[in-house]
């Protein structure tokens, strides 16, 4: 378990070591706000794409073989060999617990070390953070990992696994793209191709015996339900850091490793939270401790799109999403896994990775352009470039909002799906 999550909380670092050091690539290198944009979604994009495919590598060549290999296999790996382990329903919930708080670890240490070696080296030095931690994970495999047997014989069905990437591909490049005109006919032609993809994507899929998304596990409620919800608080999660880092370093002129430390509450936040949530998950049940998550998340939402100047209560707000966020991806996972076969833990458990980190391309694209927009309009009034970052800050937040209401509904409906039936306490009529 330990390997596992250290390399759960790797890919997480490598996917927001970058979010602090965005100001200073664009100060150095001619990138637009579309082009930061896709320093950051390029890379959780290509992840999130080829978790499908990665899943279908894990239950055909094996889960350990996949985990020494690459991110996308890695967190497919890692997530299948959890749930292939441990099958106890109890050391399950920890697992998953550990799991996903070392994700949200991972994540919070991405956005701190990021600014230190920003501020003390380079922003190039960002991007070879994961080695030591990679090197480390793969000997840990060798050591420990059981050698968990594969399933039979099957496809890797890679030409499907190259449709689904460049389906969600073209739907992020459009959507980064509108930041330059809800008129521009390269946005919405991207989009459009994007559509067409996903739509072959399924049909496909529907007709084979064997796919590589397993479509029929979307026909239970819960499933598909904390498949999107595991989208919804992605895009909180990544766009909640990105819009921060932005706005602690444009309007409050700090440094990267102080913006980095500045965010280091809502990592804090989440880790203390991570730590209970078993007791909570018994407590509450996991449909109202999801329920409690997207609330926190709502309220600190909320707070931050006023547009608030504050920085202790942008910190506080991002404390108390960052409270949230153990508390809805460690009962999304348990409730859609629950559903999961052992024969299809890679994919099965995969195509709930592969919501979240759709999820998370597709809230840095919307959010980014929210925020470029905004900004750019706010510039065109007269407003001085803090202001204007602050206002747009405010809209990005405001659009995470929006996410958390759509969340809650989603909570709510989990809670009555999930809630246990009460026993009959009535005494038999004699």
């Amino acid at each position: 378990m330990g390997v596992v999550g250290v390399a759960q909380l790797m890919v997480m670092l490598d996917s927001t070591v970058v979010n602090v050091a965005l100001p200073s690539i664009g100060a150095e290198l001619p990138a637009g706000p579309s082009a930061l944009q896709w320093t950051i979604s390029a890379n959780v994009l290509m992840y999130g794409s080829l978790l499908l495919f990665g899943g279908r590598v894990a239950d055909v060549l094996g889960r350990r073989r996949s985990f020494r290999l690459g991110a996308a296999l890695l967190s497919a790996a890692a997530l299948s060999i959890v749930l292939a382990v441990y099958q106890i329903p109890q050391q399950r919930k920890i697992a998953l617990t550990v799991w996903s708080g070392l994700g949200v670890l991972g994540a919070t240490i991405g956005v701190v070390l990021g600014g230190l070696m920003v501020t003390a080296i380079s922003w190039r030095w960002a991007f070879l953070i994961n080695i030591p931690v990679g090197v480390a994970a793969f000997v840990g495999a060798l050591r420990t990992l059981p050698a968990l047997s594969a399933t039979t014989a099957r496809p890797l069905r890679i030409p499907t696994a190259a449709l689904a990437t460049a389906g969600l591909a073209g739907l992020s490049y459009g959507l980064i793209r509108l930041q330059d005109g809800m008129t521009t006919p390269a946005a919405w032609i991207s989009i459009g191709v994007a559509a067409v993809l996903l739509t072959t994507l399924t049909m496909v899929e529907l007709s084979e015996n064997d796919p590589l998304l397993p479509l029929h596990l979307l026909r239970i409620p819960t499933y598909w339900l904390a498949s999107v919800g595991l989208l919804l608080a992605a895009a909180v999660m990544i766009s909640s850091s990105c819009l921060a880092s932005i706005y602690f370093q444009q309007v409050h002129d700090m440094s990267a490793l102080a913006a980095g430390l500045s965010l280091l509450p809502m990592g804090l936040a989440s880790l203390v939270v991570a730590l209970v949530v078993p007791k909570l998950v018994t407590a509450l049940g996991p449909g109202g401790l999801y329920l409690c998550g997207v609330v926190a998340q709502l309220i600190g939402a909320g707070v931050l799109a006023t547009g608030t100047s504050s920085v202790a209560v942008t910190i506080l707000a991002l404390a108390l999403i960052g409270a949230g966020l153990p508390s809805c991806f460690v009962p999304l996972y348990g409730i859609g896994s629950s559903h999961v076969r052992l024969q299809e833990s890679g994919v099965g458990s995969v195509l709930l990775n592969t919501f979240n980190q759709t999820g998370a391309a597709l809230g840095i694209a919307v959010i980014g352009t929210v925020l470029a927009t905004t900004t750019r309009g706010e510039i065109s009034a007269g407003a001085s470039a803090p202001d204007a970052t602050t206002t747009g800050v405010g809209h990005g937040f405001l659009a995470l909002a929006v996410c958390a209401a759509v969340a809650l509904v989603v909570a709510l409906i989990l809670r009555h799906l999930t809630r246990s039936p009460q026993p009959d306490t009535r005494q038999p009529q004699s």
